[in-house]
């Protein structure tokens, strides 16, 4: 929230459709910082688990981890989906993965 909001707040000059705009605005907020820190931690321990278990270096945690943003960005593009992602991986590698469903 910002300034003029909390002012606005306090003399109370506030609709319900501007108290609803804020509380979507800090939702939306709100998930995309728990996305980040999700995305961020979880590529962390794969780097760790690469570098650990696996004997990569950073060149090669790198460069894996800079394939995996491309694909993101082939799926954000429309080339191809998560769908396509996990049916060719249980295809071709042999791994299934829970689905969750989405709302």
């Amino acid at each position: 929230m910002n300034r003029q909001q909390r002012r606005a707040i306090v003399k109370k000059k506030l609709t319900d459709k501007d108290i609803k705009a804020m509380e979507e605005n800090i939702k939306v907020k709100t998930s995309k910082d728990v996305i980040d820190f999700t995305i961020t931690n979880y590529i962390a321990c794969v780097a760790l688990c690469l570098h650990d278990k696996l004997g990569f270096g950073h060149d090669r945690a790198c460069r894996f981890m800079r394939d995996v943003d491309n694909l993101f960005d082939s799926i954000n593009k429309g080339y191809l989906s998560l769908d396509d992602v996990l049916k060719t991986v249980e295809e071709e590698i042999g791994i299934t993965f829970e689905r969750t469903k989405q709302k």
